[in-house]
């Protein structure tokens, strides 16, 4: 393995205090720019991107951009074909989450956006055809969730929890009934969210005060404290890869074993991550680039 990567046991131990509210990660330091000149990787529409996602069917990568979302086509070569916004629709997906064809998304509406999205927020909206039309769920004009995640689905053939990160609350949201209605979890402000596809009740939080971890959905959380202080992290839904970017910019990956392994480190500020087998997607400042080794080695896309 290459000279640079490390490796990290990982470990729990209970926060620390108990009652306290996590704190947002939002004055984490990340590397400074290395001045790489900026690709024809981000397109007009991909100013602002707030989620990566592969398309577990198609293999494609969606985009979640301030101007809506997106699907570029690739066949790994660092070219990509963009589609979108989908459904011609612009809405702003702070938070964007999919399983098989059902996707959910928050936010806020676009200038093109119909009315009956909502308006100033979506609250949570819900798609069964890949992001072309959607329906309003519950809360709408009401809430912006700046993250939502999809809990493993349940033993019952359920769609499973959803949680999500209101910037309004001080308390992470839940879902037990595909969002029809939300109830209140553990105190909880985070940068970033993600669920174990495979373990119901199950849901990690990137905090100021570490990688956070509820196996009973939300209703509490313990510290990871030997785990990298990640500020992005992702799941791969088929194969329970996790990933993450610490608040270096640093890439992590663990391991079967629970280890966590270092590579590289990407550009500038990373706004969204998302991983699928073994290569990790990262939306930075050069745009959007890929990795097969931990970002030892960067792809950057040119989106067509």
């Amino acid at each position: 393995m290459n000279d640079r990567l490390q490796r990290k046991r990982r470990g729990t131990v209970a926060l620390a205090l108990l009652g306290a509210a996590v704190v947002l990660v939002g004055c984490a330091t990340v590397p400074e720019d290395d001045g790489t000149e900026a690709p024809a990787s981000a397109p007009g529409a991909f100013q602002h991107i707030h989620s990566l996602m592969v398309d577990p069917e198609r293999g494609d990568l969606l985009v979640g951009t301030h101007e809506g979302l997106y699907e570029l086509t690739f066949d790994g070569s660092g070219t990509a074909t963009a589609k979108g916004p989908i459904g011609g629709l612009d809405f702003d997906p702070m938070g964007f989450t999919m399983r098989d064809d059902i996707a959910y998304a928050s936010g806020h509406p676009g200038p093109t956006t119909p009315a009956s999205f909502g308006t100033p927020n979506l609250g949570l909206i819900k798609s069964t055809d890949r992001g072309e039309t959607w329906s309003n769920i519950s809360l709408t004009g009401q809430t912006d969730f700046h993250d939502l995640a999809l809990g493993a689905q349940a033993t019952d053939g359920g769609e499973g929890t959803i949680f999500g990160l209101d910037t309004s609350k001080q308390a992470l949201q839940r879902s037990f009934d595909g969002g029809a209605t939300w109830s209140d979890g553990a105190e909880l402000v985070a940068r970033d969210l993600t669920a174990d596809p495979a373990t119901p009740g199950t849901v990690y939080a990137t905090t100021e005060n570490g990688f956070a971890v509820s196996i009973d959905d939300g209703a509490s959380f313990t510290a990871d404290t030997e785990a990298p202080p990640l500020f992005l992290a992702s799941i791969d839904s088929g194969t329970g890869a996790f990933a993450g970017v610490d608040t270096s910019g640093t890439a992590w990956v663990r391991d079967a074993s629970g280890t966590w392994v270092s590579g590289g480190t990407v550009s500038g500020t990373p706004q969204a991550l998302t991983i699928s087998g073994d290569r990790l997607f990262v939306a930075d400042d050069r745009g959007i680039a890929f990795t097969d080794d931990i970002g030892v080695s960067w792809t950057i896309l040119k989106v067509t």
